[in-house]
């Protein structure tokens, strides 16, 4: 799989707990992660850690669902982000600790502009982390000319038995596959799948050919926890 670098990892994923490290960077202050309910949905900022403090949820802490003293410390120099998804309940996006999300990383300068937008990352709850069922994705693939112009995924850990499946009726728009930057990329016709067995996967890169193409994924843990 070609795909290597994260904007962010997710260290543990526990009921009520999501403990992210990201990298730290030069000349960004501000670790902005927003969230929607789809990789296809309009992402929506739901915090934004200092890289001096990192975040910690507060209405965690207050809640009891997060306690500080179970954390421990996180190996490296990195930013550390802590939350429940169940603070955000409220939304939007209306996120629960129970059902899969997205989020996107996109860093902040000193002067607090928004730099580019990082890959859309599936976040899993604690139960599919940790079972050797199938995880399922579906959603629209944007129109692009080239693998450039792609959507790029990330799936929460290594998987494998990864298979997708161009949605788009019969004489609809060709879905283009990725698994690493800049390509090579494999077509995949209207009412068609393509299995990979080429072992752990860490993302796909998609983009429709001239229009835009839903499609869906689906994939086994690499290694069940």
């Amino acid at each position: 799989m070609g795909i290597q670098d994260r904007d962010f990892s997710v260290l543990r994923r526990r009921p009520n707990l999501v403990d992210i490290v990201t990298p730290k960077r030069p000349g960004v202050q501000g670790y902005r992660l927003k969230a929607a309910l789809n990789f296809d949905a309009s992402f929506t900022t739901i915090l934004t850690a200092d890289i001096g403090s990192g975040y910690l949820d507060p209405a965690a802490l207050k809640a009891g669902t997060i306690d500080r003293r179970t954390l421990g410390t996180a190996p490296g120099e990195h930013v550390r982000i802590v939350f429940d998804p169940d603070s955000f309940s409220g939304g939007p996006p209306t996120l629960n600790d129970v059902d899969h999300f997205w989020l996107q990383f996109f860093p902040v300068d000193f002067a607090g502009a928004e730099g580019a937008p990082g890959a859309r990352v599936l976040i899993l709850p604690h139960d599919e982390m940790v079972a050797a069922g199938r995880v399922i994705i579906r959603g629209t693939a944007p129109s692009g000319a080239t693998v450039a112009n792609s959507m790029r995924l990330d799936f929460p850990v290594r998987m494998q038995n990864v298979t997708i499946r161009n949605n788009e009726a019969t004489g609809g728009d060709v879905l283009m596959l990725a698994t690493s930057e800049g390509g090579p990329e494999r077509p995949i016709a209207p009412q068609e799948e393509y299995q990979s067995f080429e072992g752990a996967q860490a993302g796909i890169l998609v983009r429709g050919d001239g229009a835009s193409a839903n499609f869906t994924a689906t994939m086994t843990h690499y290694l069940p926890l």
